[in-house]
């Protein structure tokens, strides 16, 4: 691994520009999982700062973050997208979906109930990516 020290950056006209952490990480997902929740392959598919998911109910989940979130106040944003995965028609769904936040967004949890038309239920795919306010 490489470290890069530097006082001063400049774009290519030499032009010096202000840069700073929270500049450079701002927009960055602060987390964000890819999970199965079929009842068959429940896991993690892919992850960042997401080290567990917890299957509490029937469409609902509780990602714990390895590294807490700095939340300040409401300063938070959670994108969360459920599907059933299958490509051909005799298996697909007209059932809308969609992902709300169940309960209080902590710095250390986030829990999340997956609808359809029908009611709450476990997916082939899931995902969630998290903002935080720090």
């Amino acid at each position: 691994m490489s470290i890069l020290n530097v006082d001063t950056l400049q774009n290519r006209a030499g032009v010096s520009t202000a840069v700073t952490l929270s500049n450079l990480y701002a927009g960055v997902a602060d987390a964000w999982c890819v999970f199965s929740t079929n009842n068959t392959n429940n896991c993690i598919n892919e992850s960042f700062n997401v080290i567990t998911l917890v299957d509490e109910a029937s469409g609902l989940f509780r990602a714990v973050f390895e590294k807490n979130l700095g939340i300040k106040g409401n300063g938070y944003v959670v994108l969360g997208s459920s599907a059933n995965g299958a490509t051909d028609s005799g298996n697909t769904t007209t059932q809308n979906r969609y992902c709300q936040q169940d309960g209080v967004f902590t710095p250390s949890d986030f829990r999340m109930k997956v609808h359809r038309t029908s009611g709450a239920l476990d997916d082939n795919y899931v995902t969630m990516m998290f903002f935080a306010k720090t």
